[in-house]
């Protein structure tokens, strides 16, 4: 079949999944294929069209193996009919558990067929001594392997379906995961009010008129909102205790997992 574009729509809190993704915007353009990257990541954005001979990509961090809750809620207004899709899922050096099944039964339910996905080995977040200086060139390497996977199977297919992949890895029910015990908090005396925290909240966890607050039930700890603050004003929660669980996973997360594709 024949693939006219790319759209790529991404939820991404500290920036590395949005790297992989101007990674997989770079393999496909060098293709031929003309292609954009769509963030859907602050509550309320836009989320993107896709055209009938389009190829589309939905990338999300995995939180807990588990695909974030604000992110699912943006895909299921995205709209598909038989589109293929690329399913990229990046995780912090331990496993991506059911995030993959969980994007692709939200994505199907929107008419997006997956044909090929990519776990992308990217920093942690929130555990900041594992996976640092990823993703590598290793890495990326597996993002352009990825990108030309995905253009082939569509190469050799009549129609989407043909090119389905019909077994996803993961579990049902998924996995829990009832979040981080830790919050990003602002230190009301350094902040300055301009409200770019509360914009770029996928959760809606910052009050724009008062955004030295944050709701703790809402907020998802995605880090966006410390890594966009401009004075440096926001920070987790958890002293002691974080430095400890981050101390724990650098040790237990140690040895090197690598990235990988499927399709």
């Amino acid at each position: 079949m024949n693939t006219t574009a790319c759209t790529a729509a991404y939820f991404t809190g500290v920036g590395t999944t949005r790297a992989i993704i101007d990674r997989f915007i770079a393999a496909i353009e060098a293709a031929g294929i003309p292609a954009r990257a769509v963030d859907i990541t602050p509550h309320g954005s836009d989320v993107p069209a896709f055209g009938a001979n389009d190829l589309a990509v939905f990338a999300v961090p995995s939180f807990g193996g588990r695909v974030p809750a604000p992110a699912l809620a943006q895909f299921a207004r995205c709209q598909g009919h038989d589109t293929p899709a690329v399913l990229i899922v990046t995780f912090g050096n331990r496993a991506v558990d059911d995030t993959f099944l969980e994007l692709a039964d939200t994505v199907r339910g929107q008419g997006f067929i997956p044909i090929a996905l990519g776990a992308i080995v990217a920093h942690h977040s929130l555990m900041i001594d594992v996976a640092q200086g990823r993703p590598d060139a290793a890495d990326l390497d597996a993002v352009d392997v990825l990108a030309r996977t995905a253009l082939d199977r569509l190469a050799r297919a009549s129609n989407p379906r043909d090119a389905e992949l019909v077994d996803i890895p993961g579990n049902r029910p998924y996995r829990d995961f009832a979040g981080s015990p830790f919050r990003a908090q602002a230190d009301a005396d350094a902040c300055t009010s301009c409200g770019l925290c509360a914009r770029s909240c996928p959760a809606g966890a910052i009050d724009p008129a008062a955004p030295a607050h944050t709701d703790a039930d809402a907020c998802i700890t995605c880090m966006r909102c410390i890594v966009d603050c401009p004075v440096g004003a926001r920070a987790l929660t958890g002293g002691d205790d974080l430095a400890a669980t981050r101390a724990a996973f650098a040790e237990r997360l140690a040895p090197r997992v690598e990235s990988y594709v499927i399709g």
